[in-house]
């Protein structure tokens, strides 16, 4: 394969089909290095998002249950959301999506990797983030769509569902497994 191929393609043309404040979907008129035109190739823009694996001081994870409209179920997660238009730092909003959502403090943040929602069609980045002794320090701060329930379940059971197939957010599930494998020494896969 040459190496002409792994160079980023030409944008020839991009327009914006929908902007507000939660996504902007972009359609490109793209060149690939072999000539092939792909016109519209479309590219959804989101803000950052961040997840926090934290755990309490029972060697607890911290999870939250919440309808999800696109699969129409209730969904076992990891806290996070989207980082603000203002923020530039994965901690100080993983912190704060944390407390939001639990109602949790950690001791401190590790920012564990920068990850990929999806590189053929999104922008933006996953930042997943670690924390252990999080004690509940103030009541739940939602947003307006958001109807939360919070669940502390054991770490093992935790991956165990993640792996089992009940976590159904597969970025979750991987977020989930790459902090178990770097802070507890899981190994994942055979």
């Amino acid at each position: 394969m040459s190496d002409d191929i792994l160079r980023p393609w030409e944008v020839r043309a991009s327009r914006t089909l929908v902007q507000d404040s939660w996504l902007t979907l972009r359609a490109d008129h793209c060149v690939t290095q072999r000539g092939v035109s792909l016109d519209p190739y479309y590219v959804l823009e989101y803000s950052d998002w961040v997840h926090v694996v934290a755990l309490d001081e029972e060697d607890r994870l911290l999870m939250v249950r919440q309808y999800r409209h696109g699969a129409g179920v209730a969904s076992l997660e990891l806290p996070g959301g989207r980082m603000d238009a203002h923020e530039s730092d994965p901690i100080a909003a993983g912190a704060r999506e944390l407390l939001e959502e639990t109602g949790h403090a950690a001791p401190s943040l590790r920012h564990l990797a920068r990850l990929s929602p999806n590189p053929a069609s999104h922008a933006n980045w996953i930042h997943v983030l670690y924390g252990e002794g999080a004690k509940e320090v103030a009541p739940l701060n939602l947003d307006s769509g958001e109807d939360i329930r919070v669940e502390r379940v054991p770490w093992r059971e935790a991956l165990a569902l993640a792996l089992g197939g009940q976590i159904i957010n597969s970025q979750h599930v991987a977020l989930l497994a790459i902090a178990m494998a770097q802070t507890k020494g899981v190994k994942i896969g055979g």
